[in-house]
């Protein structure tokens, strides 16, 4: 059985949040997406909704540069979360920066393993199909 998904995405680019929105509804309009402009905010959500609002693992589209509370003070910020809201969540990185190209890189400077992956942006339905498709894989072998 095909486990749905929602999705938060935290960019403060408003293109960039419209674009990755619509990436989202045309692979499946009838996801739930919630979009967050800041980190704090998306942050601040996550802690209030500890039972789990949507009640369906939830897929962070994560912008690293954002002002004030950047995208690796967010992720340092989740891990001190309680494991059983933790575990309703996978961390995927979305970045322009062409020196960070896997999630091993940024797991090592992070020293976490909290990242599942890193997608350069812009996201595209392709990007977006394989993600799926490792997350769902890595869901069955748990």
């Amino acid at each position: 059985m095909e486990t749905k998904h929602s999705f938060i995405i935290v960019d403060d680019s408003e293109l960039d949040r419209f674009i990755i929105r619509k990436t989202i509804e045309r692979f499946d309009k009838s996801l739930h997406i919630e979009t967050y402009q800041s980190a704090e905010h998306a942050l601040e959500v996550i802690r209030e909704n500890k039972d789990g609002g949507s009640k369906l693992p939830a897929i962070i589209l994560l912008d690293i540069h954002i002002p004030i509370m950047n995208g690796f003070q967010f992720i340092e910020e989740f891990e001190k979360l309680e494991p059983n809201i933790r575990d309703n969540y996978t961390i995927v990185i979305l970045s322009i920066l062409l020196s960070v190209k896997n999630p091993v890189g940024i797991g090592n400077k992070l020293k976490k393993e909290i990242v599942n992956s890193v997608i350069d942006k812009p996201l595209t339905l392709e990007k977006l199909t394989s993600l799926l498709t490792q997350i769902r894989s890595a869901q069955e072998i748990r």
